[in-house]
């Protein structure tokens, strides 16, 4: 049976679906606290514990497909939904064995102001906190032993021993609270912001809960935040979020077994000596899986140069869109580009227009990755 916040992830949810309650409510209903103190050394060994914990738990993700279908709404006056940026993906390995993120539903976004840092914390410092490369970079402070559920947990406070300088570094970091198990030593829940702030763009607070996966690994699994930002110019932004991490899949490796001389054994056990042994069938390329035409690109791209309208098309009158599936690299470059749908007289001009898009680059806890998605071309 694995282990979770299951009874707080449920108050979370119902959050979600409308359920009104106080946050003070809230955090009475899911802790209670746990007697107990702990001495200065045993503080430095939790702390250097759950860090070679965390260190495992980057290196055991590499290893898992998963889903991540993220929400950000902005709320106007009277409660309702002004405005959505909503984007579901499939993180997973090419043939190579490098991750990419492969779009599965991007619809025009109705709020616009997502930016680079908004993406990367969603696959950064929200969901996983501390990057075990910089835990030397942080201050820990130990508030003490709290009850969340089943769970007995220690409590830290963590904040950057100095906060990155906006203009010199794109680099982010965590500040905020986590809860440590005492049995697994590995962070299942975390409550923070990725810094730093800046005069015209800010993050909210972000609770996130993670969960076991496989019986070994607390994997994030919710993250939810409802904040209003104060900006610089005064102006307020009534900010809800809401990310779900799901299936998550192990995948799996080919394994090529050699002798000492370093040639390929044949695994087959007692193979026939007067039986031939049988010649594997050439594998077959596989063909590239196409995303749906509805993870559309377009609105986050940092240069999208229009299609020059070829002069026999107009001539003829030829109008419509053509949608045109990328491959984005993680340097935010299009390195391939194909049309699936629209004029055969304009889709040409649409693909060489896409090769020209630039985007920002995409990161999943720190590490760049490619991008499959869709760009639309309207011609008229």
């Amino acid at each position: 049976m694995k282990r979770s916040l299951s009874y707080t992830l449920a108050l979370a949810l119902l959050l979600l679906m409308g359920v009104s309650a106080t946050k003070q409510t809230v955090l009475a209903q899911q802790a209670t606290a746990v007697s107990g103190s702990a001495k200065p050394a045993d503080v430095d060994r939790i702390i250097r514990e759950f860090s070679s914990k965390e260190s495992q738990f980057r290196r055991a993700l590499n290893e898992y497909a998963f889903k991540r279908d993220a929400v950000i709404q902005v709320i106007g006056m009277g409660g309702e939904i002004a405005s959505e940026y909503h984007r579901l993906s499939q993180f997973t390995f090419d043939d190579s064995g490098n991750r990419f993120e492969k779009i599965i539903f991007f619809p025009m976004p109705t709020f616009s102001g997502v930016t680079a840092e908004d993406i990367e914390d969603l696959s950064g410092v929200n969901p996983f906190a501390l990057e075990a490369g910089k835990i030397d970079r942080y201050n820990f402070t130990y508030v003490g032993k709290e009850r969340i559920d089943e769970l007995d947990l220690y409590v830290f406070d963590v904040a950057p021993k100095v906060i990155p300088d906006p203009k010199k570094s794109q680099e982010r970091l965590f500040v905020g609270r986590i809860w440590v198990d005492d049995h697994d030593l590995q962070i299942v829940k975390s409550h923070g912001k990725g810094v730093p702030d800046t005069k015209d763009n800010k993050f909210p607070y972000v609770d996130t809960y993670r969960e076991q996966i496989d019986g070994r690994y607390w994997f994030p699994t919710f993250s939810y935040a409802d904040e209003s930002l104060v900006y610089g110019n005064g102006s307020v932004l009534h900010l809800r979020m809401r990310v779900k991490y799901t299936d998550f899949v192990k995948g799996h490796a080919q394994v090529i077994i050699k002798d000492v001389d370093g040639n390929e054994v044949d695994p087959t056990p007692n193979p026939q000596p007067n039986q031939p042994k049988a010649q594997p069938t050439p594998a077959k390329p596989e063909t590239p899986q196409v995303p749906p035409t509805n993870g559309v690109l377009n609105s986050s791209a940092i240069e999208l140069p229009a299609p020059v309208y070829p002069e026999a098309a107009k001539a003829k009158h030829v109008k419509g869109t053509v949608k045109v599936n990328v491959t984005v690299d993680e340097q935010g470059n299009v390195i391939a580009a194909e049309a699936v749908e629209g004029p055969k007289e304009l889709r040409e001009a649409a693909v060489e227009a896409a090769k020209k898009a630039r985007f920002n680059q995409t990161r999943l806890h720190g590490q760049l990755l490619k991008v499959y998605g869709v760009l639309v071309y309207k011609f008229e």
